[in-house]
């Protein structure tokens, strides 16, 4: 594997795990109040030092920080095999249709003050929302052969109609439920329920490690259905595969922390300016990009509106907005596979 990385790659791959070491530490340390010495945090992680600092560090601080950057690196690694295999720049979970599921499976709890009766409502109607969206584009593109312009526009009707049914939730609701369910929708990384975080992580975890395994066959996938019969690829078999593993990583992340919007769209395409198109290479490259650029947009929403903490979806619809604006106005903005 060494003889076939190239001395930029390895660089760029050691470039993000030192940043994100670096930004770990300072999300670990960092508040409002002043902070915790990086000591304090370091001697707190081996439960050694002040009671406080250690409950503050090891029950909030650190698996939020976690769950951060395992929601990151799923969107970025998803975002990154979605546009592979569908050969659409454009293609995430929000214009297949995942994200709207879980919202409306979300708004409907709230809505209904279930969420006030058990947390695991929340994430339980999301889940089954996201998998309600994913079933009905995996459908469509299962009768037409999964063409990805089917693909997309499936997902985005699906979208489309799930959001027009949240908004008119919200419409006929109380004030309370619909800013419960605002919250979350932004993305919500303080009180998503703690014991679904090894589910979670592990999900990710295998998920992400299968598909970047796969980056050969996603390759292929990429070459389009005649190329790929040539070359001996069941192609129909391998996107079934690899769309349902995408799909379910997607929606066991946004049904625990919301919806984060442009992490699938925008890691990918960054990442791809640096360590090329392979998906050997690019998806866990996205997957480290995805998990440092969220963790960064999280540090910023504590920042720079302090005292009062925004939703760290809002920093990254923000990033998202200019970072197309700019790639629209680029000259050499088709950067793709060739």
């Amino acid at each position: 594997m060494l003889k076939i990385l190239n001395r930029k790659i390895i660089f760029i791959y050691v470039l993000i795990l030192i940043l994100l070491f670096l930004l770990f530490f300072f999300s670990l340390t960092y508040d409002l109040s002043g902070g915790i010495s990086l000591l304090d945090a370091l001697r707190a992680l081996f439960n050694v030092g002040d009671e406080n600092i250690i409950t503050i560090i090891k029950s909030i601080r650190l698996k939020r920080i976690i769950m951060i950057c395992v929601t990151g690196a799923a969107l970025g690694g998803s975002g990154c095999v979605f546009q592979a295999i569908l050969k659409n720049p454009l293609a995430d979970s929000f214009t297949l249709g995942i994200s709207g599921g879980a919202a409306l499976g979300a708004a409907l709890v709230f809505i209904s003050g279930f969420a006030e009766v058990a947390g695991f409502f929340v994430p339980l109607f999301a889940f089954a929302g996201a998998a309600i969206s994913v079933f009905t584009v995996y459908i469509f593109g299962f009768k037409m052969k999964f063409d990805s312009n089917v693909m997309i526009l499936s997902g985005v009707i699906v979208s489309y109609t799930f959001s027009s049914l949240v908004m008119l939730i919200f419409a006929l609701s109380q004030p309370t439920g619909v800013q419960q369910s605002f919250v979350w929708l932004t993305g919500n990384f303080s009180t998503f329920d703690e014991r679904l975080m090894p589910f979670v992580v592990t999900i990710v975890i295998v998920g992400l490690a299968i598909l970047s395994l796969s980056g050969s066959i996603i390759d292929v996938i990429s070459l389009g259905y005649e190329k790929s019969e040539t070359l001996g690829n069941n192609i129909e078999k391998n996107i079934k595969i690899i769309f349902l593993i995408t799909s379910l990583i997607i929606a066991s992340v946004v049904s625990v922390c919301g919806i984060i919007g442009f992490v699938g769209l925008m890691v990918p395409h960054i990442m791809r300016n640096f360590v090329g198109t392979r998906s050997m290479f690019l998806i866990p490259a996205s997957v480290f990009g995805g998990a440092l650029f969220l963790l960064l947009c999280d540090t910023l929403s504590k920042i720079v509106f302090a005292p009062v903490v925004i939703p760290p979806g809002v920093i990254t619809s923000v990033f998202g907005g200019v970072f197309f604006v700019f790639l629209l106005l680029r000259k050499k903005s088709s950067i793709w596979y060739k």
